[in-house]
């Protein structure tokens, strides 16, 4: 008689969630505690969303060797480092990323306990200084793999050639660097590491060049091409005074022609026809920023997919994309590439115009068209219909739309957007039909929605992790235990503070694995 699956070992179970990508480990641990166990065990990875849950991740997950902290606020990390020190983990990998600043004593604690940490990330700290890069090299002699790119430094200590210089002497080990974005460092620094780190073998340098809210000249750009600096990106975001012309801006891109990113946000004066000579100069361009660019329509759209056959990411928040000019120009702009759209504040964009952009990007992955008043339930449904490959999806304050179609599938989609837009519990039902691999929604003042909409969602999204109801003013009080209860996939709820459970019950839900919080 053949064994029933009840009596496999949990060995035999090991071998096949294996099998499973890290994604797809959800549903068997819902199922029952013997599966939650047998999981728990084969996590590597972990990012922390609450400071509360560090103490018993040892004994949780055995065999966890990297954490990411990149969401926690700063005020929080001092404390959260300290317990991850002391829980007797043994990391190989800790992610600070985007916090304000260091907290250099924990990490002195933190390197003395953990001798196998290799990789440490903290891309896009508020501050980094060479203070902080001595402590590092200190406290963690044997990493491997170091990022210190994109430091915000909006005071005045930075990264400079000495602090390089001592990190270099000390890690030398070091087989990865990334100081990208770091403004104060030299030659010096490439020199320091090249000589001291033996093991070397990838220093990220991004080749980019970034100017905001300062007055950049004609002649400042021609210096750039003189010098013949190296550049892959571009950005010269609200420029004061607007003090560069058209004439040399073309020049200077007509000279970097391997331009691949270009920002050029806030420049009043460009207009579809300078975007069309400006195009035939970027035929590796794969990002684009022409936000608040008013004068720019639909044509400028039509026109890059067109002419930038590599382009990924169009970004024209607050342009004037359906505001005419773009018939003819849509003629053979087909782009498959184009993943990307980001078209906030485009007042004048109309259902037809939407249906356009559907055609030109039939690959598009990505859209917001949030606060586009002009689109209704036809123009996105149309959209939609035609675009299925659509994974994220924002219509905040498109008050208009109350329903995103229905009769086709959309399951690429897990992220949508409509705060503040008309969905109601009708939309509701149809996102819940259409929508089923579903995981993140935020219905954040949506008045129309009730709890008899919502249980269409709670059904059908078996995925859904995270929730946003705040302003849901017609939500019954009692919202948490139900939405947890009926759907255990959920990780995050945010909810009025009228709706708000208990702090013993939040305590509850947590240890459940969904964290209730309010805004």
């Amino acid at each position: 008689m053949a064994t029933s699956c009840k009596d496999l070992p949990d060995e035999c179970w090991e071998l096949i969630f294996k099998r499973l990508h890290h994604s797809h480990l959800e549903s068997p641990s819902l199922s029952c505690k013997r599966f939650l166990s047998i999981t728990n065990t084969l996590r590597t990875h972990l990012k922390i969303l609450d400071p509360t849950l560090i103490i018993p991740l040892s004994k949780r997950f055995p065999r966890l060797d990297s954490i990411d902290l990149s969401s926690l606020r700063n005020g929080q990390l001092l404390h959260v480092v300290i317990d991850i020190a002391t829980s007797g983990l043994n990391l190989k990998t800790l992610d600070l990323s985007e916090s304000d600043r260091l907290p250099l004593e924990s990490l002195k604690v933190l390197g003395s306990r953990m001798k196998n940490l290799r990789v440490l990330m903290c891309s896009c700290l508020l501050t980094l200084r060479d203070m902080d890069l001595v402590v590092i090299a200190d406290s963690m002699p044997c990493l491997e793999d170091l990022d210190i790119s994109e430091p915000i430094n909006r005071f005045e200590a930075a990264v400079t050639d000495s602090g390089i210089e001592v990190l270099s002497s000390k890690l030398k080990g070091l087989r990865k660097i990334d100081v990208s974005g770091n403004h104060y460092i030299t030659d010096k620094s490439l020199l320091a590491l090249s000589t001291n780190c033996v093991y070397l073998a990838e220093i990220f340098v991004l080749d980019s060049l970034g100017i905001f809210d300062s007055s950049v000249p004609d002649e400042f750009l021609q210096f750039i091409v003189k010098a013949g600096i190296p550049l892959k990106r571009l950005s010269l975001a609200r420029s004061l005074h607007q003090s560069f012309t058209f004439s040399g801006i073309s020049l200077f891109l007509n000279k970097y022609r391997s331009l691949e990113r270009l920002c050029l946000a806030g420049t009043d004066f460009l207009a579809d026809e300078n975007i069309s000579d400006l195009s035939q100069c970027l035929p590796a361009l794969v990002l684009i920023d022409l936000d608040l660019c008013n004068n720019l329509t639909e044509s400028t759209l039509f026109t890059l997919a067109k002419n930038c056959t590599f382009l990924e990411d169009i970004s024209m928040d607050g342009a004037d994309v359906g505001g005419g000019g773009g018939d003819r120009a849509s003629d053979n702009a087909k782009n498959p590439r184009i993943k990307s759209l980001n078209l906030v504040k485009n007042l004048n964009l109309t259902n037809e115009c939407l249906a356009k952009l559907a055609s030109v990007c039939p690959s598009l992955e990505v859209l917001d068209v949030s606060s586009c008043k002009g689109i209704t339930d036809n123009g996105i449904a149309d959209f939609l219909k035609r675009g299925s490959k659509i994974r994220k999806l924002w219509i905040n304050k498109c008050r208009a739309i109350k329903n995103i179609g229905n009769g086709f599938e959309l399951s690429e989609l897990v992220v949508l957007g409509a705060a503040r837009s008309g969905i109601n519990d009708d939309g509701l039902v149809v996102i819940g039909n259409t929508c089923r691999g579903l995981l993140n929604l935020n219905l954040d003042g949506c008045l129309g929605v009730t709890t008899v909409g919502l249980k269409e969602i709670l059904t059908n999204c078996e995925r859904l992790r995270e929730i946003n109801l705040t302003g849901c003013l017609n939500v019954s009080t009692e919202t948490a235990d139900w939405l947890v209860s009926s759907r255990p996939s959920l990780r995050k709820i945010i909810l009025p503070h009228s709706s708000l459970s208990s702090g013993s019950q939040r305590e509850l839900l947590l240890r459940h694995g969904c964290l209730v919080l309010s805004e």
